[in-house]
């Protein structure tokens, strides 16, 4: 029996079967004698509930794919799976397949394998991708990540709050001035509801409303070298002004996480990624989303990564042969219901492959279709170039709560802890740069 498996599974890749349009991708035997069906391991932290609808899609490739590929999948919360591949990787002893942010192609480049050869050893093509996504996974002109999840921050409001308070549930804000006055209206103490849900620590939804009031807090003026932009930055200023007035009036709740605050009808707007609406769905809120003042989406990026973990030729192939079947599905599939398909529909991400896009069933979903980013060449910058190794997410954190949390009151005091935030802002983003990619390469 076991030799039937095997002699079945090497006929079948070496026949070019394995997806529609095939006939030019084969996987050759493994040199190094490696037994079929094969296992390939998969890491990952989606451990929310988005978690769980990965895991059907990775079961149904298990039982539906014809080359007798198991994949293995391993779900650990972001540090702890930080610390696994730490340890794993420079032994090569980790799962040949995981799922990384864009800046980590950076952190673990040396043990990632060149995936440029994937637009020839499968039936997935280089044009068919958002070309603003695939630039984020290449160093130079070698490519480490294909595009998984563009984790853009959105505009969400709940329609029921909006109704309540007069105000047209089908026209969120377009403007920070119509933020706070749709806030200031749906505000009422007495029911425990905020109009605004503004994240005062997290410096990844900061990141969508501080760049559209200040450009970018870090620039590329010329290759290889960086300018920090937090002091004197008059949009920053008028960002954490607005900001601060909108706690200090009690308008926005003092709370480190508003996520289940959304979830409960609390909230009236706020700025999230697209794992939010799949909880929201689920709690029955009656909310929408929407880009944030018109604007483009921007957000970070995750992506399928080859590790040096796949020894072999054949195990680096069955992992692209994975990631095909993610965007392709099997040979006759419909492409709404590939894993691609479901992340978007289901979860709520909008895809960066165009013939999804195109697919009649995405673009009968009115909330994706208006989510998805139309300009294919859009660079998707958050806060940082696509450059750059370091992040600051953690450094606009401490920059609202530093503000946030300032005594001062009265508009003179205030500028002048703005103007001492975005100083220290500063300093630690420069320290940055420098940490990264040295002190030359710092523009003063």
């Amino acid at each position: 029996m076991k030799k039937t498996l095997i002699f079945f599974f090497m006929a079948v890749l070496l026949c070019g079967t394995l997806f529609a349009g095939g006939g030019r991708q084969q996987i050759p035997e493994d040199a190094a004698g490696g037994e079929h069906p094969i296992t390939l391991q998969f890491w990952n932290s989606w451990t929310g509930p988005d978690g769980d609808t990965l895991v059907a899609i990775v079961n149904e490739f298990n039982r539906t794919n014809p080359w007798q590929i198991t994949v293995e999948m391993d779900i650990s919360a972001g540090a702890a799976l930080t610390q696994r591949l730490t340890t794993a990787l420079p032994s090569g002893e980790g799962a040949e397949l995981i799922l990384q942010t864009t800046g980590n192609r950076f952190r673990y480049q040396e043990f990632l394998h060149n995936m440029n050869d994937i637009w020839t050893n499968t039936n997935l093509r280089e044009q068919d991708f958002l070309g603003g996504f695939l630039d984020l996974g290449r160093i130079d002109n070698s490519l480490y990540m294909v595009p998984f999840q563009h984790s853009a921050m959105f505009l969400y409001w709940n329609r029921e709050l909006f109704r309540r308070a007069g105000l047209d549930p089908n026209r969120p804000p377009q403007s920070f001035e119509e933020w706070t006055s749709m806030a200031e209206r749906i505000t009422d103490p007495t029911r425990n509801v905020f109009g605004s849900g503004l994240f005062y620590s997290f410096g990844g939804q900061q990141n969508g409303l501080m760049q559209l009031a200040g450009g970018l807090a870090i620039t590329e003026p010329s290759p290889g070298r960086y300018r920090v932009n937090f002091a004197g930055n008059e949009g920053f200023r008028r960002y954490l002004t607005w900001q601060k007035d909108l706690f200090d009036r009690g308008i926005n709740p003092l709370e480190e996480n508003v996520d289940p605050m959304f979830m409960a009808g609390q909230i009236g707007i706020l700025i999230n990624g697209g794992w939010l609406a799949a909880g929201a769905d689920r709690s029955g809120i009656d909310f929408e989303m929407a880009r944030i003042f018109g604007n483009e989406p921007r957000g970070g990026l995750s992506g399928f990564m080859i590790t040096n973990s796949a020894r072999s030729d054949v195990v680096r192939r069955t992992a692209q042969k994975f990631i095909e079947w993610w965007y392709r599905g099997n040979d006759g599939s419909n492409l709404a219901t590939t894993g691609a398909g479901r992340w978007a529909l289901e979860i709520g991400f909008p895809t960066s492959y165009i013939p999804l896009i195109n697919h009649p069933g995405y673009q009968a979903n009115e909330r994706i279709r208006t989510l998805t980013i139309s300009d294919p060449n859009t660079i998707l910058a958050v806060q940082v170039p696509p450059s750059f190794r370091g992040s600051i997410d953690a450094i606009i954190g401490a920059l609202s709560q530093e503000v946030v949390f300032s005594p001062a009151r009265g508009s003179a005091d205030i500028q002048r802890a703005i103007d001492t935030a975005l100083a220290n802002a500063q300093r630690d983003a420069e320290d940055i740069v420098i940490q990264f990619h040295g002190s030359a390469a710092l523009v003063r």
